[in-house]
């Protein structure tokens, strides 16, 4: 009698009590292995330089950002695929995944931590670099007390009585930002 095959979920349900569970870990591990890719490490010391003559901090090696321009620490820096690399929702894209994210190709480029962060974030949500930055900054923005956040609606034309709820402060600061003020 041959034993049927399970699936990791289906025989382990109380580590991963769902396929998607399964490869949300999955896709965790794998992004472990693309941390300490080792060609991905050449790849971004190959891009430092040392700091100009009238540089004032300890940062030994520097970088540029590929997003904003600016230069910043190696540390500060990180390793950007330019085209997303996909999912992990099955084993298939998986496989994909996997295959994507450690190819060596000009796919690479330097990105500083709040510019990936803006990058991955337009990514998933289907925005422009800058709508997602718009948001991003709204978000953060939400964050600080309501008085502040509806005074700075107002200087800004926004009628702070019927900004009543998270959500509409939230949308206005966004349009706020998105314009460019």
């Amino acid at each position: 009698m041959t034993q049927e095959k399970q699936q990791p979920w289906q025989a382990h349900p109380s580590i991963w009590p769902t396929e998607s569970s399964f490869f949300v870990w999955l896709r965790g591990q794998i992004r472990r292995i693309w941390s300490t890719y080792p060609p991905k490490i050449v790849f971004k010391n190959s891009l430092l330089m040392p700091p100009p003559p009238d540089y004032r901090g300890r940062a030994k090696k520097l970088g540029e950002c590929h997003y904003c321009g600016q230069l910043f620490p190696g540390s500060s820096l990180e390793v950007d695929h330019v085209q997303q690399v996909g999912n992990c929702t099955s084993w298939e894209a998986a496989k994909q995944y996997l295959q994507t994210a450690l190819e060596c190709s000009n796919n690479w480029t330097l990105a500083c931590r709040p510019c990936h962060k803006i990058k991955s974030y337009a990514e998933r949500q289907g925005l422009s670099f800058q709508q997602a930055a718009a948001e991003k900054k709204a978000i953060e923005w939400t964050k600080k007390p309501t008085k502040e956040v509806l005074a700075f609606c107002a200087e800004h034309g926004y009628n702070a009585k019927l900004l009543t709820n998270a959500a509409k402060r939230r949308e206005a600061l966004s349009e706020i930002f998105k314009k460019g003020e």
